[in-house]
């Protein structure tokens, strides 16, 4: 499994150029360009942009994004080759897009998981990045990280100026990858606290789904026991993340055959200390602050990708979700 790690403080990485369409279509090529430098040059012949320098800085975001160290994220890579465009590969792919983003990952912790069912306003996003930013372009920070909600099905926009949080059931594979990646050893977790954890809060499941995925994720092989006595309801996880993820996605391959040291993403619970068995280290695929120089939403790069204007997410729809939809948290 990859390992996630970063010096990076959570929720304060500067974010521009989504890049989701080029990134779920080009990831499943880093199996066989694994290292940093050989997967970028692969991007720079295959990404949609007609401008090579456009491709050149579109390369290096997606690079070091999905990359740690001497290794591209492979485990995602092996994941979007088996599932592809699918809501199942969308939802393996937001996970490690928001862990990746620090600050898009804030963002869903604690505004887009906190809006009342009724929405919340463009201002309201603004006035939650802004203090993050000042002096910065918030506004661009804010279209952009808004549009890469919306096309990865976790915000719509009923209205112009108006957002909602798509709270939704994850398929079982979505599920059982992030268990993995979550908790890489054999572990026993309180189903209340996993339920806590700010990552699960980011996915934006509802809490009443997690019961019926966890005697799915038992069905499959991935839980080994569920216990339910008063009021302690926990599981225990069969064998290593290695060992879960293998079972999901394959055999990992001779890359990845020495990679026994994965750590999970990290839990930054608000203004208390990690719980469950997450990391109290700053974790996530570090994003250094990019000079923006030429636009990404150059001749060639994707319409959802580039609205005219803040508020103009993919003409407001949302990708097609096929599982439960709910509204309340």
């Amino acid at each position: 499994m990859s390992q996630v790690t970063s010096n990076e403080i959570p929720g304060t990485t500067y974010f521009t150029h989504p890049l989701v369409e080029e990134s779920l279509q080009c990831l499943p090529a880093a199996l066989e360009h694994p290292t940093p430098e050989s997967f970028r040059a692969y991007l720079i012949e295959h990404l949609p942009q007609n401008s090579l320098t456009t491709r050149k800085r579109a390369a290096a975001r997606i690079v070091e994004r999905f990359s740690l160290q001497d290794c591209i994220n492979l485990d995602l890579a092996r994941a979007l080759k088996k599932y592809g465009n699918s809501q199942t590969g969308r939802e393996i792919f937001y996970f490690e897009y928001i862990q990746a983003i620090p600050l898009l990952k804030e963002i869903a912790i604690r505004w887009l998981a906190a809006l009342p069912e009724t929405g919340g306003s463009r201002q309201s996003l603004l006035d939650f990045i802004e203090p993050r930013f000042r002096g910065r372009d918030v506004v661009k920070v804010a279209k952009h990280s808004a549009q890469a909600l919306n096309v990865l099905g976790k915000l719509s926009r009923p209205k112009p100026g108006q957002f909602k949080a798509i709270w939704s059931e994850p398929p079982l594979e979505a599920f059982l990858y992030i268990l993995a990646r979550i908790f890489p050893e054999r572990s026993m977790v309180q189903v209340e606290t996993f339920s806590g954890e700010n990552a699960i809060r980011a996915m934006l499941w509802p809490m009443p789904c997690i019961p019926e995925l966890l005697k799915a994720a038992q069905q499959a092989g991935h839980v080994s026991k569920i216990s339910q006595l008063d009021q302690y309801h926990q599981f225990t996880l069969a064998g290593t993340g290695i060992e879960r993820m293998r079972m999901l996605l394959g055999d990992a391959g001779p890359v990845l055959a020495g990679r026994s040291d994965a750590q999970p993403p990290p839990s930054e619970a608000m203004g208390e200390r990690p719980v469950g068995r997450f990391k109290a280290d700053s974790v996530a695929y570090k994003v250094k602050e990019e000079a923006l120089g030429e636009d990404i939403g150059a001749p060639g790069a994707k319409p959802q990708d580039q609205p005219e204007l803040f508020g103009q997410l993919a003409n407001g729809t949302t990708p097609e979700k096929k599982g439960k939809i709910f509204h309340a948290r």
